[in-house]
């Protein structure tokens, strides 16, 4: 696929308050996918000037899922790319072919692997390939994620989560219903989990790769992140979930007989 056959795709993006992030996101896109049609959602508590692309102002802190569904909803093309604000296009980021993957209809999303990057000294930048895509084991109501991929597709490797750096069809996320908004930022297990469901086809190009930069955790000091992966389990049907990190999450007892 040529650069300009791009035009059937679009970026999404959501930012919060970090400008240094989503700049050198977007100037990594200008410059390996000049004209690439971008549009990014701002839920921050001020607003952050971003050049050169469609942004969309949401009320502060509405999360990273109602960010992704406004944009949705304002995607015109067949094909969109889910991207991080912490991440940065190169050389080898290959969205043509990610592209591809969904445009011949082999995949219906389509995803690489992330390096993560992180700044030392002055100029030394150390780089670390993360194993953020898996597999979904369900025996019951209980859920296992797999690191790793099922099977070699033409071109791909079968899998059920990807993380935030995939082209997708529009018209089948739609169809799912997008993100649960309810979950705010803590929606990637059940998206891929809502989207096994619905037959989704996911599988992820090994040789397409992003730059993710790692900054220091901005997860709240309560127990909100952990009550939203719960949720999120509930949500699911299921009693618990072991994620990718091997790390425990269970519903309550009571929120499982509500």
């Amino acid at each position: 696929m040529a650069n300009s056959d791009l035009a059937k795709l679009t970026v999404i993006v959501r930012t919060f308050e970090r400008p240094k992030a989503i700049g050198r996101l977007l100037k990594s896109l200008r410059r390996y996918h000049p004209g690439l049609r971008t549009l990014v959602a701002d839920d921050g508590v001020e607003a952050t000037p971003c050049k050169h692309v469609e942004t969309v102002r949401l009320p502060s802190e509405k999360g990273q899922a109602a960010c992704l569904n406004a944009l949705l909803a304002r995607v015109r093309t067949p094909y969109f790319l889910v991207l991080s604000e912490n991440a940065e296009i190169h050389h080898d980021s290959q969205l043509e072919s990610l592209t591809n993957l969904v445009a011949n209809d082999q995949l219906d999303i389509a995803g690489g692997n992330v390096v993560a990057c992180r700044r030392r000294l002055w100029f030394f930048v150390s780089r670390q390939a993360q194993g953020k895509h898996g597999l979904l084991e369900i025996a019951g109501d209980r859920l296992k994620l797999l690191p790793g991929s099922r099977s070699q597709g033409n071109g791909f490797w079968w899998c059920d989560l990807l993380p935030a750096f995939f082209v997708a069809r529009t018209d089948r996320v739609r169809a799912m219903g997008g993100w649960d908004p309810e979950l705010r930022d803590d929606c990637q297990e059940e998206f891929f989990f809502r989207a096994h469901r619905h037959g989704i086809r996911v599988g992820l190009q090994p040789a397409a790769t992003i730059w993710q930069w790692q900054e220091p955790a901005t997860q709240p000091a309560d127990d909100s992140h952990q009550r939203l992966l719960a949720l999120g389990v509930a949500k699911m049907g299921l009693s618990e979930m072991t994620d990718l990190e091997g790390r425990l999450i269970r519903v309550p007892r009571l929120a499982r007989a509500a």
